[in-house]
């Protein structure tokens, strides 16, 4: 799926104090008056001011991404390439941004999988919360098909003939198309706006609580396309080839919203 995701976005190195942070960063001193990069969210119960740093994590690579399948509520575990990442993201990540207070991982075996690794790379004793609001989107019909069947039919509801021409719709047209041709009455599938709203519910709730706990720093892994929809809602750019498996993007709350730090950071892969 990541193949033909829609923006041909630039990479962006944007020095943040005396931070570097990789990829697309927005801050909200530079945040345009639409709020680009920021969005509101749920008021912390307690400790409103306290800052929460969310490292919003895609999965390790799996069998279906091996065999190029669609992979939404479908599931497979992880390679040994996935695993590999997995370990090498959180042995990076603990050694550079020190210890994490809290993680969560949507429910699938992928994605609870690649958090624990990361977690017992890192020394934690933490073990994951899964939360179905954190999985990937929904293909209705097309779950566990070879991508390229799902393409034409896509092609054909955008009026278009040349696969190219997909990278000039943008992530939102894309998945609006999808959802239209892949829904049945039995496999209903999803778009970015039924992605936003559960897992906008899933981070709130995971921010707000760690906020009230003072917790600082939480993992939280996920797929794709779901990090790519909630990142663009809060009005940062997701880059056309998609989130890469192991990928980290960084999140912060406080005070009820939400900042886009980074996006597709990859460093901590290698």
């Amino acid at each position: 799926m990541r193949k033909f995701l829609p923006r041909i976005a630039i990479a962006a190195v944007v020095a943040i104090g005396a931070t570097t942070l990789t990829g697309w960063a927005v801050s909200a001193a530079n945040a345009a008056p639409a709020s680009v990069g920021t969005a509101a969210a749920s008021p912390a119960t307690s400790n409103r001011d306290a800052t929460v740093q969310i490292y919003l994590t895609r999965h390790g690579k799996t069998i279906l991404n091996s065999l190029d399948r669609v992979q939404g509520w479908s599931d497979s575990p992880l390679t040994a390439a996935g695993r590999d990442v997995a370990e090498t993201v959180g042995k990076n990540l603990s050694a550079r941004e020190g210890t994490f207070d809290a993680a969560y991982s949507a429910d699938m075996v992928r994605h609870f999988e690649t958090a624990s690794i990361m977690l017992k790379a890192m020394g934690s004793k933490l073990t994951p919360t899964r939360l179905e609001g954190l999985r990937e989107i929904d293909f209705g019909k097309f779950e566990g098909a070879e991508n390229a069947k799902m393409y034409g039919p896509i092609m054909a509801k955008l009026g278009i003939t040349n696969p190219a021409d997909l990278f000039t719709h943008n992530l939102d047209e894309l998945m609006s198309a999808m959802k239209t041709v892949a829904s049945t009455p039995d496999l209903p599938a999803e778009d970015c706006a039924d992605v936003d709203v559960r897992m906008m519910a899933s981070l709130n709730e995971i921010a707000s609580d760690a906020a009230k706990h003072r917790e600082g720093k939480v993992l939280v892994v996920s797929s794709g396309i779901s990090i790519s929809c909630v990142l663009e809602s809060m009005g940062a750019e997701t880059p056309a080839t998609g989130i890469a498996n192991g990928a980290v993007n960084l999140l912060e709350y406080k005070g009820g919203a939400w900042t886009v730090k980074s996006v597709n950071d990859t460093s901590y892969a290698q």
